[in-house]
């Protein structure tokens, strides 16, 4: 009866949604009908789930398997391959397309998720168009979540993958680390920790609406709340993840950190996103450090927007951006490469 109740409302979400667009108009500019009805109706959902539900625990306080998983797009699932494997002591999701060689880019990428929630499963759709675009091999670690294990629980989770790839043999200048929102901020203390323990780093970054500042302080956190699915109440999360650490310590919100003698970044943002102003200050500040950074800002778009490639044509140009940085750093081929793989990431 709850699950009806659920569904129920969320119809009504995207009703009214529907009937607002239909009198009044996008409610931002370069927004299709579908992407906003799917923010409205994401929004609702997370408002109505809780906490609870992104927790990693039942109403008990049992641990639970996160079970919600994304397809692969059906028209690049014949290019790739996805592989459910154990690495590095971690379920992982390999997804290696077909035409990559051994030596061509590699990507550990960290899932987002507030460091609470989500799994490989949860982004395989996401990935899948990255690993594409970007003609990368990338591996998805389900890395340990808060409460049941709170920093730096991720951190050291992610740092043994990235050096069980260096035992592999993979070369660092063809490795890179992605992520997106909490997995941003998890790439960007990986890359930290690498650096001061003096470990080789990666050829680059690639961060997507990174959290960097877990303190929560940034004026977007309000500003932006009437635009993105993200309520703005990131509060409980990031107390979950941290426990006993500042909010403010350099791992937990790297945009605190000392940022010098990091790889290039690509930073992806929407300016219509709460963790719009901490990702501009986190750009700022790398780059004040000496540190290469490209930071893509798209007009309108909310938290993560390149997850909504299939009916955002924003979405697509972006992971369309992400292979060309990627496959430029990498040597590989980006001429003549774009246009098809543009088609491919648009279903």
């Amino acid at each position: 009866m709850r699950r009806f109740i659920i569904y129920f409302r969320l119809a009504m979400v995207a009703l009214a949604a529907a009937v607002r667009r239909l009198f009044r108009g996008p409610k931002r500019p370069g927004w299709t009908f579908r992407f906003e009805i799917l923010v409205a109706v994401l929004r609702a959902a997370i408002a109505l789930s809780g906490l609870q539900a992104f927790s990693g625990r039942s109403a008990n306080g049992t641990s639970r398997r996160r079970r919600l998983s994304t397809r692969v797009p059906r028209s690049i699932a014949p290019e790739l391959t996805l592989e459910s494997t154990t690495f590095a002591g971690l379920p992982v999701d390999i997804h290696t397309p077909r035409s990559w060689t051994l030596g061509g880019p590699t990507i550990l990428y960290l899932h987002g998720g507030g460091y609470v929630s989500c799994s490989p499963g949860t982004h395989r759709e996401l990935v899948a168009r990255i690993a594409f675009a970007c003609g990368a091999r990338c591996i998805v670690p389900d890395y340990r979540l808060a409460p049941l294990h709170p920093f730096p629980a991720a951190i050291d989770d992610a740092v043994s993958a990235y050096h069980a790839l260096l035992a592999e043999g993979v070369d660092p200048s063809t490795l890179f680390l992605a992520g997106d929102s909490a997995g941003g901020g998890l790439s960007m203390a990986t890359l930290l920790s690498l650096r001061d323990a003096g470990a080789p780093l990666p050829r680059a970054a690639v961060l997507l609406s990174p959290w960097v500042d877990l303190a929560g302080t940034s004026e977007t956190m309000l500003t932006n709340r009437v635009y993105d699915y993200l309520g703005g109440d990131t509060v409980a999360a990031a107390k979950l993840y941290a426990k006993d650490a500042d909010l403010s310590h350099p791992l937990v919100s790297p945009v605190y950190a000392e940022l010098a003698g990091l790889p290039p970044l690509l930073v992806q943002s929407g300016d219509s996103e709460i963790l719009f102003a901490e990702n501009q200050l986190l750009v700022e500040r790398a780059r004040a450090a000496g540190v290469q950074v490209q930071h893509e800002v798209e007009p309108g778009m909310v938290h993560v927007f390149q997850c909504f490639a299939a009916v955002s044509p924003q979405g697509r140009a972006a992971i369309v951006s992400i292979g060309r940085f990627v496959r430029s750093l990498a040597g590989t081929s980006v001429a003549g490469a774009e246009r098809a793989v543009a088609a491919a990431v648009s279903s």
